[in-house]
């Protein structure tokens, strides 16, 4: 009877360890990575899954599909891209509000560029 408890509690032990170890950080990404997704406004600038950096230009949600995004890969080239398809925002064009606006916006929206383009 001993051995029997012994071994339900170790099995226990070990997918509880499993649990929180393994697969809570992964899920905890995942909820992260949706409402991050949800949150997307346009002038926002993302990496795909791709690797393709883009900004959003449009958010188009059809009654009856998934929700699409309007990326500018480069100016005048624009792509549609599914929200799945997003890895994750690099920067944004608002701040929160009371926030002061991050380097990273500040230089994304072309405020005070003056170096010349690469060859």
């Amino acid at each position: 009877m001993a051995v029997m408890l012994s071994v339900i509690f170790y099995t226990v032990l070990a997918v509880a360890a499993f649990y929180f170890i393994l697969l809570q950080p992964v899920l905890k990404q995942q909820r992260q990575r949706k409402r991050a997704v949800r949150e997307l406004r346009v002038g926002d600038e993302v990496v795909t899954t791709g690797g393709i950096i883009g900004e959003v230009k449009d958010v188009l949600a059809p009654p009856d599909g998934p929700t699409e995004l309007v990326l500018e890969i480069a100016p005048g080239i624009r792509v549609r891209a599914l929200t799945e398809a997003i890895e994750r925002r690099l920067t944004t064009l608002e701040s929160a509000p009371g926030e002061a606006p991050s380097a990273a916006a500040i230089a994304s929206s072309g405020a005070g560029e003056t170096a010349e383009p690469h060859a």
